[in-house]
């Protein structure tokens, strides 16, 4: 009787294990990619998946007979080693599907305004994933100093007349950024009469560019020999534009993009000595302006320059304001005020990295990389720090 038992217990686990294995080969089936000939584009168009189900395309290949384009020019799959570099773009992407979900959600935010700035200057509508490709739609600095969506240089900003300093860092202005932006690709476009070239020297510069045609007598971005990270660029675009532009067809169809925020823009044309007080007088708060206006970078914000005259502001739109507040005491620190105006802070007892980072507008990382902190590192009493790009 106990070995009958025994056996019937053995013949269940037996059974149960044969049905797990059938099921999981079932399931590993279907996310491989078919040996059969793929089923027709119009057929794959038809079908939506939402990110919960299990998609109909490979995370492993990209089929070759999908012609991509990107600023209105095909991408030359024929060409063994250009489909290559695509189709690794495609898998790092298509594979990371918690990023990707947020470029479509943030793409909802930023999209509306930078594709009506990009029709009103002619540009390639294309141009909206080159930000997404550079910043991931967020306010990042990068370790070479690059900040803001489109990621401009220091330099770059101040010769087209952006204001970058500890205080204040127009980089991380989306209007003044977007203009830049769109200033410095009609300049390449002119520079090299192709699109794609002009997206490549966002990436290693318009003279770095020009030098490499030249030297290898070579015009076509395809045909070039360059550095590992441009050479990558605009494929990592390409792949970008293809999954976000069908984004039912590659599972993020249920995805709800975030809305662009409703605003108000107040002008400011003289200096701003407590930016808490005046966010409250305006019927904010600091959290809400330093949120729409990430380009100021500090407590306070400086006159405007004599060539502008003025700093925009914005504001949530329903705001109004209160310009009593009588019971707000809080002064402000004359002495890490005029620091801050001169671009370094003087660590002080109590300070931490997230404490200054916090005053000065600054991420803990941005601050490491502008005074070469190691990790682990600590700050003295007394030390100074560099907070300006």
């Amino acid at each position: 009787m106990q070995l009958k038992v025994k056996y019937a217990v053995i013949r269940s686990v037996v059974y149960l294990s044969a049905m797990l294995i059938s099921l999981s080969s079932c399931r590993f089936s279907q996310a491989q990619p078919s040996t059969s000939e793929p089923p027709a584009q119009d057929s794959l168009k038809q079908q939506k998946f939402s990110v919960t189900e299990q998609p109909q395309f490979s995370y492993a290949q990209f089929p070759r007979d999908r012609a991509v384009y990107l600023f209105g020019e095909r991408l030359p799959f024929e060409d063994d080693e250009v489909f290559e570099r695509f189709e690794r773009e495609y898998i790092y992407n298509i594979n990371d599907r918690a990023q990707m979900i947020m470029y479509i959600k943030r793409a909802g935010r930023f999209f509306p305004y930078i594709e009506a700035r990009l029709k009103a200057d002619s540009l390639p509508d294309d141009f909206k994933y080159l930000a997404v490709a550079e910043s991931r739609l967020m306010d990042l600095r990068s370790p070479a100093g690059a900040a803001g969506i489109w990621q401009i240089m220091p330099d770059v900003a101040r010769s087209y007349g952006l204001v970058v300093n500890s205080i204040v860092d127009e980089r991380y202005n989306l209007e003044k950024a977007t203009s830049v932006a769109i200033r410095y690709l009609k300049e390449a476009y002119k520079k090299f009469g192709n699109w794609i070239m002009a997206a490549a020297s966002y990436n290693m510069g318009m003279s770095g560019a020009k030098d490499e045609q030249d030297y290898q007598a070579e015009k076509d971005y395809f045909n070039l020999y360059l550095n590992r990270e441009t050479a990558r660029y605009i494929f990592r675009i390409a792949a970008i534009k293809e999954i976000m532009e069908n984004k039912e067809r590659y599972g993020f169809g249920d995805v709800i993009p975030y809305k662009p925020i409703e605003t108000k823009a107040v002008e400011v044309k003289k200096e701003i000595a407590n930016l808490g007080l005046w966010a409250k007088q305006q019927g904010s708060s600091l959290k809400m302006v330093k949120y729409l206006n990430p380009w100021i970078r500090s407590r306070f914000v400086h006159a405007p320059p004599a060539q502008t005259k003025v700093f925009t502001i914005l504001l949530p739109k329903d705001n109004a304001t209160d310009a009593s507040l009588a019971p707000y005491a809080y002064k402000m620190d004359k002495e890490k005020v005029a620091n801050t105006a001169q671009g370094f802070y003087i660590v002080r007892e109590g300070d931490t990295l997230e404490s200054i980072a916090n005053q000065c507008g600054l991420e803990v990382n941005e601050i490491r990389l502008l005074n070469k902190l190691k990790d682990g590192e600590t700050i003295q009493v007394g030390q100074q720090l560099r907070i300006a790009p």
